[in-house]
């Protein structure tokens, strides 16, 4: 690991101790992900059900969006977190019953309540991040290591968690994610305390807040773009393709548990690559976050591109690789332009806004991708194509986006 990076997990405690939740967290979530396909795959097969499980899972973000923000803006931040990892403890232990094609409606129920659950921890992690780094060059460093883990998590935890789920049984694996989320509310309990999170104007209501936000990020378009980027990457649900191509293409293991376990490992490894290889290549100036944004809806269309034509396993695996990479430098750079450009009052409702929009445009990928093959009855490869060319969108919209925020502007005030 590189020495800037173990300089901050030695000094920043706190920074620590959340990254190490992250770490043990994460591990989790790709269990329980593994799992619940399996699940689908085993009691229905059809792309419409594997769609509506990553509905359950992208919609709750979105509908609470705006509540979750004002909660992260007005409350203790650690706190949220935590009730937020044991509710979700609990919640996952309840998809132990589902054991049957009867049961599988409460797949749909209890995956929609983590997720609500859910919504809370990203944005109140994303914004408690500046109060315990630095924000110069700690800021990149931060957010590129939280990426990076998100990623070798993914590798690492979705080849265990295809292994586990295809040996031991979904079961093992859910109760392993469960574990996870216990441990990782006493490793944010440890992190100490930045202060409850009040602005001025707190008493106003909850609905001023909100709306308050959003003006904020509608006044500053120069801004507010940044808020797009994770939504304008969702072209085609990388999700529900893995499973199309475990389910149908090629299918290694009980139930494709090891083609899944493959294809996630890949798409981590080429995450944990993005981020890292930008940061070496670039100043870290914001002008070269922005151009690597660019960089990274490149990739995008490129790695779906060699999806859809791949004949064999190992080539579509390393076609997820490239997708990996311009995913996760999109994720990672934009969270760093938000950090980098929002004051702290109002950050947990702009990356409750940005989360919002990611989770609109990745439910309606899934959507479409279950609706595709299972109503046009469109092969998944041919699929992958089309979103390959529909990803030259933001390709050509971020190319505006450089030449717009290369032009002068007068300074606008937080």
């Amino acid at each position: 690991m590189n020495n800037a990076y173990w300089r901050l997990l030695a000094h920043r405690p706190s920074f620590r101790y959340l990254w190490l939740a992250q770490v043990v967290s994460l591990l989790g979530d790709w269990f329980n992900t593994i799992a619940t396909i399996v699940l689908v795959n085993r009691y229905s097969g059809s792309g419409l059900a594997v769609s509506a499980l990553f509905l359950a899972r992208g919609l709750p973000p979105f509908l609470m969006g705006p509540l979750v923000g004002v909660v992260a803006d007005r409350f203790n931040r650690k706190v949220i977190m935590i009730v937020s990892d044991l509710l979700r403890m609990v919640i996952v232990l309840g998809l132990l019953l589902v054991n049957s094609s009867d049961r599988l409606w409460l797949l749909y129920v209890l995956t929609t309540l983590q997720f609500m659950a859910s919504a809370f921890f990203e944005p109140a992690r994303a914004a408690i991040l500046p109060s315990i780094v630095d924000r110069g060059t700690e800021l990149l460093t931060a957010n590129t290591l939280s990426s990076a883990t998100w990623s070798a998590v993914l590798a690492f935890g979705a080849a265990i968690g295809g292994i586990t789920a295809a040996q031991f049984g979904v079961g093992i694996a859910l109760v392993i994610d469960a574990l996870t989320f216990l441990l990782s509310a006493f490793l944010i309990a440890r992190i100490a305390d930045s202060g409850r999170v009040l602005r001025e104007g707190a008493k106003s209501s909850g609905w001023m807040d909100m709306v308050d936000g959003f003006r904020y990020v509608m006044q500053r378009p120069r801004v507010g773009v940044f808020v797009l980027v994770k939504g304008l990457a969702q072209i085609g649900s990388v999700d529900t393709m893995f499973a199309l191509y475990a389910g149908s293409i090629f299918v290694v293991g009980r139930d494709g548990a090891i083609t899944l376990g493959i294809l996630y490992t890949m798409f981590g490894i080429g995450a944990v690559i993005g981020p890292v290889v930008g940061n070496s290549l670039s100043d870290g100036s914001q002008l070269a976050l922005r151009r690597w944004v660019w960089i990274g809806f490149l990739l995008s269309m490129l790695g779906w591109l060699g999806y859809g034509v791949s004949p064999v396993l190992i080539l579509a695996a390393s076609s997820i690789l490239v997708r990996g990479m311009g995913g996760s430098i999109n994720w990672t750079y934009s969270n760093v332009l938000l950090q980098l450009n929002v004051p702290d009052r109002y950050l947990g409702r702009v990356f409750a806004l940005d989360f919002s929009v990611f989770t609109l445009c990745y439910a309606l990928s899934v959507f479409a991708t279950g609706l595709f093959t299972d109503t046009l009855r469109v092969d998944p490869r041919l699929l992958a194509a089309w979103f390959g060319v529909a990803s030259v969108v933001p390709v050509m919209f971020w190319k505006w986006v450089l030449r717009w925020q290369a032009k002068p502007t007068s300074a606008s005030t937080d």
